[in-house]
Parts: C-alpha cells; sequence; structure tokens
C-alpha cells in the first residue's frame, strides 16, 4: 500500500506541476458537467453499495446541487490533468499499437462480462485509443520526472479539518 500510495503521490506531484505551468482556460459549463458526471459516479457506487441517492441525501441532510457544488475543484482538476495528458500524448506521438487496443477490448469485455464485440459495439475504437495514449502520457511523465516522494509535499486531509 505504501509503494502503491507513494506512486501515486509521484504522478499527482508530476502532473500538478504541469498543470500549474499549463496555460487553459476551462469553461465553467464544463467544469459543471464533469462535476455532475462525479456525482452520477457517486450515485452508482452508493447503489452498487445498497443505498440510493435519496436515502444519502436524508442522512447527509446535504443536496445534489450541494455535491455538485462541492466536486467542482477536483472537477476542474480532473479536466485540466486529462487534457494536459492528452497535450503530452500528442506531442511525444504516444499511440495504442493494435495488441493494445485488442487486449484493451479484451480487458473491458471481462470486466463487464460481455463478449469482445458487444464492447467493441458500446464503446469507441477512437476513445479507447485515446484512453491508452493518456495511459502511456503517464507513463512518460513518470520516467521522465525529476520528481522524489521526499519533494512532494504532503496532502491535507480536508474531512481531518
Amino acid at each position: 500500500k505504501k509503494e502503491a500510495d507513494a506512486k501515486n503521490a509521484k504522478e499527482d506531484a508530476v502532473i500538478d506541476a504541469i498543470i500549474e505551468d499549463a496555460k487553459m482556460e476551462i469553461p465553467d459549463a464544463m467544469v459543471k458537467t464533469q462535476a455532475e458526471q462525479m456525482v452520477d459516479e457517486f450515485a452508482q457506487r452508493l447503489q452498487m453499495q445498497g443505498l440510493s441517492m435519496d436515502q444519502y441525501m436524508q442522512f447527509t441532510g446535504s443536496t445534489v446541487d450541494a455535491l455538485v457544488e462541492q466536486s467542482k475543484p477536483q472537477a476542474l482538476k480532473r479536466i485540466q490533468s486529462r487534457l494536459v495528458l492528452e497535450a503530452v500524448a500528442a506531442a511525444e506521438k504516444l499511440e495504442a499499437t493494435d495488441e493494445e487496443l485488442e487486449a484493451e477490448y479484451a480487458r473491458m469485455a471481462e470486466q463487464y462480462k460481455m463478449e469482445v464485440e458487444k464492447v467493441r459495439g458500446i464503446v469507441p475504437e477512437a476513445e479507447v485509443k485515446k484512453d491508452l495514449a493518456v495511459n502511456k502520457a503517464i507513463d512518460f511523465i513518470k520516467q521522465n520526472a525529476d520528481v522524489t516522494v521526499e519533494n512532494v509535499a504532503p496532502q491535507k486531509d480536508e474531512k481531518a479539518e
């Protein structure tokens, strides 16, 4: 777990540094859409645990709008990270091979307990290729970054405050 945490800390630190140097303007509507998607993902996770969003709202006294608002900073970071990684993939000409594409479709088919051709019909090839290129960009950045875990400031635990 410590090794995985250190790996994630390095990855986050490198991407944060790149985002800090990048110049990009993210429209508010894009951030709101991403935040809404994150709340939808949260609702799906709740449902898998046997809890409805309505029940969660009753327990917490929160609202969907409040959750969307709370999710906006993380949504912005998610968008910025994706855009930066896509730019790195393009600049370094990082692309998925046919073998990697096939392996990813096979992995997804196994994960969703579906036939590969059915997954292919649902998930566009261009999106899978883009995701694989982004993963390659993450690997490229980690291999070429000069960041050690000791240089990474610990993240604040906002829940503890």
